[in-house]
């Protein structure tokens, strides 16, 4: 049997509820000293678009698309695209702090594919001279030096998609979109 709730247990009960839906908030917002606020203007900031055989700076580097292949896909209706990239170090202590990096693929109609996380055997059979290169995942700026750092994601995608476009996020620096 319950006992019905009187109306200062009711109003204290939502002053609570309200106090709590502002404070959990403020305690986020206050508890990461700014950085909170440093990832929403991150967010809003427009992505950097980079046009087929120019390079685009950011966090340390100079990202160029070198490569956006389409292959036989392992499944009926589907495609593999390779996707190769060139990285310039610039900074490689900047570069270090903004890795990984992560690749997106997106079509002409918005739709969105992560790369294949464990693609070695697909990559060797497609093309056994990039297998032993890195991914966006597994990247180290040890392995850069001097010269230009070819990077390679494979992506499994629909074989009707079209139009593509890579965007590549980094930490700290705004997206990247290789066209």
């Amino acid at each position: 049997m319950s006992v019905p709730a009187s109306s200062r247990e009711r109003k204290s009960y939502w002053i609570s509820l309200v106090s709590l839906l502002a404070a959990v908030p403020l305690a986020v917002l206050v508890g990461s000293r700014g950085e909170f606020a440093a990832w929403l203007q991150r967010r809003m900031e427009p992505p950097l678009t980079v046009e087929h055989d120019g390079s685009g700076q950011g966090a340390g580097g100079s990202w160029r698309l070198i490569s956006l292949r389409r292959l036989p896909g392992t499944l009926p209706d589907t495609s593999l695209m390779l996707a190769e990239i060139d990285l310039s170090v610039e900074a490689a202590d900047v570069l270090q702090q903004a890795l990984p990096c992560a690749l997106s693929l997106t079509d002409g109609a918005g739709r969105r594919w992560d790369p294949l996380p464990l693609p070695g055997r697909l990559l060797r059979e497609a093309d056994p001279e990039i297998a032993d290169r890195p991914q966006c995942t597994t990247l180290t700026i040890g392995e850069a030096g001097d010269a230009p750092l070819r990077v390679v994601e494979l992506f499994l995608v629909p074989r009707q998609a079209d139009g593509f476009t890579l965007s590549l996020a980094l930490t700290g620096s705004p997206p990247i979109l290789l066209k």
